[in-house]
This record gives C-alpha cells, sequence and structure tokens, in this order.
C-alpha cells in the first residue's frame, strides 16, 4: 500500500509538472508583442530561405501554424484586406483598410494596445500610409487615400513609426504632394514627435519622445541598394519601445517581398527575404533576452506562387505561377509566452482575435 501511494504521489507531481509547463505557458500572457509580417512571403520562400541558410531564424520558432488568406469578398486576397484581418479580427473586402464590408469602422490591435497603455510601433520598408502598416491605424474604404491615411496617422498616437511616404505628410511647397497645404510632420513635432528623414540621423539619436522617421518620400530603396537593414531599423524602434518597461506591440512589415513576387524576380524575392530575415533575427534576439515578448511571424498572402523546382542548395532555381497573388497557405511562427496558440491551421482573422485577446481578453467578437 505504501507503495502505491507513493507511486499515486509521483503520478501527481508529474501531472502537476505537465499543467505548469505546458498548459500555463499556453495561456500565459506577453507583456510584449513582437508581429511581423512578409509581405507576398509564400511558404516556399520560407523553404529557400531553410534551405539555404545555415542559421536560418526559422528554425528557431517553438510553435508553426498554417494560414488561410481568403478575403470577406474573394478567393484570393489584397493586402489590404489581409491586414484588417491580422489587425482587426474581421475579414474585410478587397481594398478596404479597417472597416468592414459594412462599412462600420473595425477597432485595430494597435488601438486595443492604447487603450490598455501599451506603447505601439510600426517599421516599413513602403509608406507607412501602404496597406499592412495603415491596416493597423487608418480607416477608409479604399487602400489608396494615402493622404487620408496620413492625416489619420496624426491622429493614431503611434509612438515609434519608420518606413516611407514623406510625399503624403507634406505639403508641395515643403517637397510632399498635398494640396490642402496641411503639414503632417509640423503637426507631429508640435505634439512633441522627433522627426528624422535620414538613417545617419535616426541611428544616432536618444530620445524619449515619440518619434516618425519618414526615410523616403514614398517606398525605401530595395534591400540591395541600402547601407542599412530591416534588422538595423527593428533594433531601433524595439530600444525606444522597451524604454519605459510598460509593455509594447511593435508590427514591421517585410513589405518588398511582394514587389519580388509580383515581378517575378527571383534574385530580388530572396533578396528581400534575407531583409526581412534580419528583423526576425532582432526580434527573436530580444524575446530571448527578455523572457516576456511574444514574436510572431505570417504573410499576408502568397505572392507570384513561387516553388523550387532545382539546382543545389547553394544555388536554388526556383519557378513561377503568377504576377499576381495565390490563395496558397501561408505560415504563422510563434515564440515566446503564448507560442502554443499558433500551432494549428487558421482563418487569418483568428490570428488578429488571438493577439487582441492577449492584451485585452474577454473582447465579445460578433
Amino acid at each position: 500500500m505504501k507503495i502505491l501511494f507513493m507511486k499515486i504521489r509521483i503520478l501527481l507531481i508529474a501531472l502537476l509538472f505537465i499543467y505548469n509547463n505546458v498548459f500555463t505557458e499556453t495561456k500565459s500572457t506577453p507583456r510584449n508583442i513582437i508581429f511581423l509580417i512578409g509581405d507576398g512571403m509564400g511558404l516556399n520562400l520560407v523553404t529557400a530561405s531553410l534551405l539555404t541558410l545555415e542559421n536560418d531564424p526559422f528554425k528557431e520558432f517553438q510553435s508553426v501554424g498554417m494560414v488561410i488568406t481568403c478575403s470577406a469578398d474573394k478567393l484570393i486576397t489584397d493586402s489590404a484586406a489581409s491586414a484588417t484581418a491580422l489587425a482587426t479580427g474581421y475579414r474585410t473586402k478587397n481594398g478596404m483598410l479597417g472597416i468592414c464590408p459594412e462599412g462600420k469602422n473595425l477597432k485595430t490591435l494597435f488601438e486595443y494596445a492604447k487603450k490598455n497603455e501599451l506603447l505601439t510601433g510600426l517599421v516599413a520598408t513602403y509608406s507607412l500610409t501602404n496597406a499592412t502598416p495603415a491596416g493597423f491605424y487608418a480607416h477608409v474604404t479604399n487602400r489608396s487615400s494615402n493622404l487620408e491615411i496620413a492625416e489619420q496617422f496624426f491622429h493614431s498616437g503611434i509612438d515609434v513609426a519608420i518606413g516611407g511616404g514623406s510625399n503624403y505628410f507634406l505639403p508641395e511647397e515643403s517637397g510632399g504632394i498635398r494640396e490642402d497645404n496641411k503639414n503632417f510632420v509640423d503637426s507631429l513635432i508640435s505634439k512633441s514627435y522627433k522627426y528624422y528623414s535620414s538613417y545617419d540621423e535616426f541611428k544616432n539619436s536618444n530620445t524619449n519622445s515619440k518619434v516618425i522617421s519618414l526615410l523616403a518620400n514614398n517606398t525605401l530603396p530595395v534591400a540591395s541598394q541600402r547601407d542599412y537593414t530591416l534588422g538595423n531599423l527593428t533594433e531601433i524602434a524595439l530600444n525606444k519601445l522597451s524604454k519605459s518597461g510598460d509593455g509594447f506591440v511593435l508590427m514591421v512589415e517585410g513589405s518588398q517581398i511582394d514587389g519580388a513576387g509580383h515581378a517575378n524576380d527571383e534574385e530580388f524575392y530572396i533578396s528581400e527575404q534575407k531583409d526581412f530575415n534580419y528583423a526576425v533575427q532582432e526580434a527573436l534576439k530580444f524575446a530571448r533576452e527578455d523572457k516576456n515578448t511574444l514574436v510572431v511571424v505570417t504573410a499576408d498572402h502568397d505572392t507570384g506562387g513561387y516553388s523550387i523546382i532545382g539546382g543545389d542548395k547553394e544555388n536554388i532555381e526556383g519557378g513561377w505561377l503568377t504576377k499576381g497573388h495565390s490563395a496558397n497557405l501561408v505560415g504563422v511562427f510563434a515564440y515566446g509566452p503564448g507560442h502554443q496558440l499558433f500551432s494549428r491551421v487558421f482563418e487569418n482573422y483568428e490570428i488578429g482575435r488571438m493577439l487582441i485577446e492577449l492584451i485585452n481578453p474577454g473582447v465579445i467578437w460578433e
């Protein structure tokens, strides 16, 4: 009998250990969330990265899932509808940002973050008014409404923003394209933002103020023509957002993977993926050291239908199915507290809902 009780005790201790290390890990709430989106990053591009890079960061993720990317009205989504799903937890029609198909504004991950007194940050290599970054703060019926989106950025309260798009923030007399004479750079400065228009100036900045850095009129140079990486920009954003210790949500977009896919340019495609990988590495490095940060990586859709068809690990050869988007599944990769939530097949809007629920438990989804 004594031996039986001992065995039962050992079993109970083992079950308690499993509960503490599996169940509680699944339910744990991170202080920070870093959400990285490879625009157009299909699974076969991730495969190419894994095959060719010995220390590929995608090998470090603790949980992996698959994502269906359809929009509310199309089998094949565009970036606006997909960004809306990922940022709000609701599907919408292609071309729409931050609103439902009926035209009602949808609350975004960043708006929930602000409600819960978390800092917010955006990093992109396209304009900050482009579909994916804009999906986290803007509400417009047409993703091409860059001037209106820039004005909505002014009201968003985002703490750190790095990307292109000065054209849409500045009037014509200041080098932009606004015809309404509104200067949202000056307006942001008047709201205690620090503004930087060059990387060299920005990289050495040391300020506790909110920051906006517009490094190009519209789109940043491609990765191969920059003397800094998306990883460098991500590191700067993380340093600034983590200073207070109050928690933050950062979205980083590998924007130009999509353009390479549309061009069916394999060298360009893989170059942009490598640039995105630098950002993933910085996110994982931060999360490993912080131990209270969830890193989630996904794509808004696949672009090009790229597939590996030959070559070897030193020189792979790919082929293309389209110059547009496809409905192929994309991956979702997670590391850190709560990572186990991301290990199944998802609809894209479910990713948004899980991230929102992590910072705002008890959301009621209609």
